[in-house]
């Protein structure tokens, strides 16, 4: 019992409280988007921003879509492998991939949505990495092996239904109050844990576990203010994941190592365990800023996660036919970089159309230690 406390302890601490795009704009400004009025995609971002007049019309329908892919072994992300983790020296070896989409329909304050994200969690000690190395090529050591790995890979579907309304308070040019109810389906969920130390010849020492499931169920909420100060400030106070609770019901394997190659060797029967990952509470405070007659935005946002600060920044320019640019930077946690993303849009009372990229190298993209993107479009009628 004492180990499967560990086991799930680490779990949850490795996984990582990232920000997640479903959107090209929210990615472009770098996720400084809780007091940027974002249309039917602050559905996600801050609930309240759903009562803030977009365009012509009563009714919205959005989609998007975006990926992301980091590590931290400062080498090109697009070339990452076990072989080049190891020569990194980076212990551990992290690795983190999101696929996020969105479809969403609002018709005035009252919108449903529904957000896809798969990610895969990937944290390898040199030890680990070391004893996969030696025993595919039958040269495992008698030195013992430190070992630590965890590889998690997800796919949740969240439902959303939230509601926003702007209050009648005269010292502000706007203001309006939003929250979703948040209903979480988990349709796929494996995770391999080897931790503990391995030497030749003794069965004892590590922990090898493989667990499965295609079953997680969870509610989560999240309340939203937002308040038009002046034509020049904008200021988005979020609160997401309150009261949050998410369980996996699933299947887990122990596995031994065998004591002279160090291959896999199942070990017993699967047995029926229970996975508690509620989502992190996350606290959000936003500005956006608009100087006059300059048709351009500032964002900037602080977030808490987990006893974390996160800074995130973004600037977009608006351009006669309806082009605008973007640009943002935010601190990645699993690189330790700071990282940039920049877009460009089309937009018009009654569309909008987005493109968005994330790197740290530019224009080299090919030898970057981040990579992303996303699209999305949203039609008002």
């Amino acid at each position: 019992m004492n180990q499967l406390r560990l086991w799930l302890f680490l779990t949850i601490i490795l996984f990582p409280a990232l920000v997640r795009a479903q959107d090209a704009r929210g990615m472009a400004i770098g996720y400084a988007t809780s007091a940027a009025p974002l249309g039917i995609f602050g559905l996600y971002w801050n609930p309240a921003l759903e009562a803030v007049p977009q365009g012509n019309g009563n009714w919205n329908i959005g989609t998007g879509f975006s990926a992301f892919d980091t590590s931290n072994i400062n080498s090109p992300i697009l070339r990452f492998s076990p072989s080049n983790a190891m020569q990194s020296g980076q212990d551990p070896v992290q690795r983190y991939q999101d696929y996020s989409g969105l479809f969403a329909v609002q018709y005035g304050g009252l919108s449903f949505g529904v957000i896809y994200d798969q990610n895969l969690n990937y944290n390898a000690s040199q030890g680990s990495l070391s004893l996969f190395n030696d025993r595919s090529n039958n040269a495992v050591s008698s030195t013992p092996y430190n070992l630590n790995y965890i590889q998690t890979l997800q796919q949740i579907e969240t439902f959303y239904l939230s509601y926003a309304m702007p209050l009648p308070l005269g010292s502000f040019q706007f203001l309006s109050v939003g929250g979703s109810l948040k209903y979480h389906y988990g349709s796929y969920y494996t995770q391999t844990s080897l931790t503990g130390t391995y030497t030749q010849n003794s069965t004892t020492g590590y922990q090898y576990t493989q667990t499965s499931s295609t079953s997680g169920l969870g509610l989560s909420m999240d309340v939203g203010l937002y308040a038009k100060i002046s034509d020049m400030l904008n200021v988005g106070f979020m609160i997401q994941n309150i009261q949050s609770n998410f369980s996996w019901q699933g299947q887990q394997q122990n596995l031994n190592l065998d004591t002279i190659t160090g291959q896999d060797v199942l070990n017993g029967p699967s047995a029926g365990v229970s996975i508690n990952q509620p989502f992190p509470y996350t606290t959000k405070l936003g500005v956006a800023v608009a100087p006059p007659d300059k048709n351009t935005f500032l964002e900037g946002e602080v977030s808490w996660v987990n006893q974390t600060t996160h800074w995130k920044a973004g600037i977009e320019r608006y351009y006669p036919g309806g082009l605008v640019i973007r640009l943002g930077t935010f601190a990645d946690d699993i690189s330790g970089q700071q990282l940039w993303t920049f877009g460009v849009g089309y937009f018009q009372p009654n569309l909008s159309i987005d493109l968005a990229g994330i790197t740290r190298s530019v224009p080299d993209l090919q030898d970057s230690v981040a990579l992303g993107g996303g699209i999305d479009v949203s039609v008002r009628f």
